[in-house]
């Protein structure tokens, strides 16, 4: 049986190698959104979404 891998807290992205991503409480951010997440500015218009979803991983239980 195959084991399901993480997929990314901010694009549903999934893990495509253990050595990929950022694993946080649990939750898995993909290459590319930790990139788009090191540029970003206060100004940008995906600057709120990103935040969003960082949220996710230190507001809700690891288990949901």
């Amino acid at each position: 049986m195959a084991v399901a891998s993480p997929t990314c807290i901010l694009c549903r992205r999934p893990q495509l190698t253990a050595f990929e991503g950022l694993m946080v409480k649990g939750r898995y951010i993909c290459n590319e959104c930790e990139r788009r997440i090191i540029v970003l500015d206060r100004g940008d218009p995906d600057y709120d979404y990103y935040k969003w979803g960082l949220k996710k991983i230190w507001c809700w239980p690891t288990n949901v």
